[in-house]
């Protein structure tokens, strides 16, 4: 199962949106949604960290510690703690004296750095800003307060940090979501270490089921190190984006959005217009140019091993789950909580549902657990979740629907007759809760009552006509409990 991890629409912040594979894998595309509490702790012992440009200590960075913004998408972060620095000649760092308590609402903390002297160069890069995502501020500060608790800021971490967050974020420094959504951009944060170790600022590799995109990851580092490991440039300087300008000059130029057309003018910008547009629709180039120019980037001297070739087709990043029994999926749904429902529909046996629950904190990896369901599972094909996150599976194999409560408890099969229920695969549920279902083998379509009281067919359901015809989906815009009617229909 794939992640990727892609910003594009408002909506898509709410939730993760997952594109099915043909074989027993999932993309996903990752954002995500958190659990406010308040933490006060003891004084905070300092810890430690590390700045580095393509490998190599970045000193003479400003450093700030921020939590995340409220009340709406790319809300303004706050400061927290003292501004910092990293040491002059060694790139490393001592975390300053941190508040003792959380902000109302245990927002999410990042770090971002800013400027700093390449080794080798002299002199300071003003195009330098590399992030990195920490999680809940309640977690963070149980960690500073552990012995030998270290973490990296390099490229890595600036291209997982800005990837996983894009869909909530408008600049490194205005990263938020309105009250609604803190579970989504504390999935977000999870996210993050789905992709990178931020202890040591390096790429996860395949493990367990999870198959990160490390070849995609470490070429993207590869293509920030070179304008980090650099003199920087000017927004005077003349280039194409090929074969003139500096590093940096190429980079902010190709990542210049045609309204305003206005150049970034550091890394994190830069990447967060990449991951927001990972096929391009920029303003100086045509859309082929922009992926392939941005892949000329990589330095010379990449600090990060790609064996990526060639040029990808798009810079959106997939994370590939194998696990929880997924085999021959068919439909995906995600819940409000950010679980993520698959049904299994092999060519033998009765099939199962995955759900890949969230588990752990942004501070610890891997995200997602799978969990496998068999029971009241007769070759499953659609899902749909209800405002109550329970999970609607429509059977194939014995024209019946199951309902699994939150955290696949309590199964309940529905398989009356008078339902009208044959071979049903699509299902939608409307804004009165009703559940609409599409019957293939009969080409009608079924009306059924939703909670709280389920399993009653709705006035003159099934329906026929309409021209349905072997239909196996449907998508159904929420209506008022007065008109129940599904106004669009997928055959």
């Amino acid at each position: 199962m794939k992640s990727k991890m892609s910003g594009k629409t408002r909506n898509d912040r709410a939730r993760m949106l997952i594109l099915l594979a043909s074989s027993a894998g999932v993309t996903l595309l990752l954002g995500g949604c958190g659990a406010p509490m308040t933490a006060t702790k003891n004084p905070i012992p300092a810890a430690q960290g590390t700045v580095t440009g393509g490998q190599q200590p970045l000193p003479n960075v400003s450093l700030q510690f921020y939590t995340t913004g409220s009340g709406s998408y790319g809300a303004a972060a706050n400061t927290f703690g003292p501004a910092f620095a990293t040491n002059a000649g060694t790139g490393s760092f001592s975390f300053p004296t941190l508040p003792a308590t959380c902000p109302a609402g245990n927002p999410e903390v990042f770090l971002v750095g800013s400027g700093g002297t390449p080794v080798g160069v002299g002199s300071n890069n003003p195009y330098i800003k590399l992030m990195v995502g920490l999680g809940p501020c309640s977690a963070f500060l149980t960690s500073n307060a552990t012995p030998g608790y270290h973490i990296s800021l390099n490229e890595l971490t600036t291209v997982a940090t800005v990837w996983s967050l894009a869909g909530f974020m408008t600049g490194p420094t205005n990263i938020g979501a309105p009250t609604t959504n803190a579970t989504g951009l504390q999935n977000a944060f999870a996210n993050i270490n789905e992709i990178v170790n931020v202890t040591n600022g390096q790429a996860l590799t395949a493990s367990g089921g999870v198959t990160p995109p490390t070849q995609t990851i470490n070429a993207l580092g590869n293509i920030l190190q070179n304008c980090i490991n650099s003199a920087g440039g000017s927004p005077s300087d003349p280039t194409n984006g090929q074969t003139t300008g500096t590093a940096c000059d190429k980079l902010m130029y190709l990542t210049t959005l045609p309204s305003p057309a206005t150049a970034p003018t550091d890394t994190a910008t830069a990447a967060m217009i990449i991951a927001q547009h990972p096929g391009g629709n920029v303003a100086n180039v045509s859309n082929s140019q922009y992926v392939s120019y941005l892949y000329d980037l990589q330095a010379t001297s990449p600090a990060f091993p790609s064996s990526l070739s060639p040029a990808p087709t798009d810079w959106t990043l997939s994370v590939n789950y194998t696990t929880g029994g997924l085999a021959s999926p068919q439909s995906v749904a995600v819940d409000g909580l950010g679980n993520v429902w698959v049904t299994n529909k092999p060519s033998t046996g009765t099939g199962s549902v995955t759900e890949l629950a969230i588990a752990g904190t942004a501070t610890s990896a891997p995200v997602y657990t799978g969990n496998n369901y068999t029971t009241n599972v007769n070759s499953p094909y659609g899902v749909a979740i209800d405002t109550s996150n329970n999970a609607w599976i429509t059977n194939t194999g014995d024209n019946s629907i199951t309902m699994f409560g939150p955290g696949g408890a309590s199964p309940v099969n529905y398989n009356s007759a008078s339902l009208g229920l044959n071979t049903p695969e699509g299902v939608a549920i409307d804004g009165a809760g009703n559940l609409w279902v599409v019957n293939n083998g009969n080409s009608t379509l079924s009306g059924i009552t939703g909670l709280p009281s389920p399993g009653t067919p709705l006035a003159n359901s099934p329906y026929s006509g309409g021209g349905l015809n072997g239909p196996t989906s449907i998508a159904v815009n929420p209506v008022a409990a007065s008109s129940p009617v599904p106004s669009v229909v997928r055959k």
